[in-house]
């Protein structure tokens, strides 16, 4: 990517223009406080949509990535993901699926990588704001979701759990708290023995009865589980 502002520094500029090596526009920065970006999403040249945090939008991405529904190999790196570190006990990551997940981050060569990068940017967004103490930006986060979400199924006519998971916390965070219980019903349809699904949904129950029956089974079933500990 190159800068392009009126004069030599960047930094003695009101905004400079974000433009790939081929010049093509995709977004502006502005220097001066409430610094701020503004992006051209839908690859239109409008710069519709206004941000704090620096993401490539989709379309860039998938104009220079290889696109094949016959390659799973970002699918099985998010269930890899999901499985070490939400339906565990425990949580963590091991160092192959790091080293894997990684390599979508940097090489540019690997198939379907738009659906890492939707994933990363989403991760990123996330980590930034909890560390700062700040709700993540639901204008942003939901969005972002719906595309890789939509861009999973229009792939591989699958949403992976850990997408199906993030997709339920942006609508939470977002206080879509009756379109969150949907969507957590929803999903244990497809993922009836996911215990990150379950908790949400027992969280969101409005049913007394029945919440506490979930709690039960939450604990007699999945006790040594990190999120059922919490409850």
């Amino acid at each position: 990517m190159i800068l392009i502002g009126d004069k030599p520094n960047p930094n003695e500029c009101d905004f400079v223009f974000i433009a790939l090596h081929d010049t093509t526009l995709i977004g502006i920065f502005t220097t001066k406080a409430p610094n701020v970006f503004m992006f051209d999403t839908e690859g239109n040249s409008i710069l519709s949509t206004t941000s704090e945090f620096f993401y490539l939008p989709l379309w860039i991405v998938k104009s220079k990535t290889k696109i094949a529904a016959t390659d799973k190999t970002i699918l099985t790196v998010l269930d890899k993901m999901y499985e070490q570190t939400m339906q565990a006990n425990y949580g963590q990551l091991d160092e192959k699926t790091i080293k894997k997940y990684q390599q979508f981050q940097t090489d540019t060569t690997l198939v379907n990588r738009h659906i890492a990068l939707l994933f990363d940017t989403y991760q990123t967004i996330i980590t930034e704001t909890a560390a700062k103490g700040e709700k993540a930006p639901a204008d942003i986060c939901v969005p972002l979701m719906k595309s890789l979400a939509g861009e999973c199924v229009s792939l591989y006519n699958n949403i992976p759990a850990i997408v199906c998971i993030y997709m339920g916390e942006a609508l939470q965070s977002a206080g879509m708290t009756d379109e969150a219980r949907k969507h957590f019903k929803m999903s244990l349809q497809f993922y009836p023995n996911s215990i990150p699904m379950l908790v949400y949904n027992y969280r969101l129950e409005q049913d007394p009865t029945k919440k506490k029956e979930q709690l039960a089974d939450l604990k007699k079933k999945y006790s040594k589980h990190w999120m059922v500990k919490d409850l």
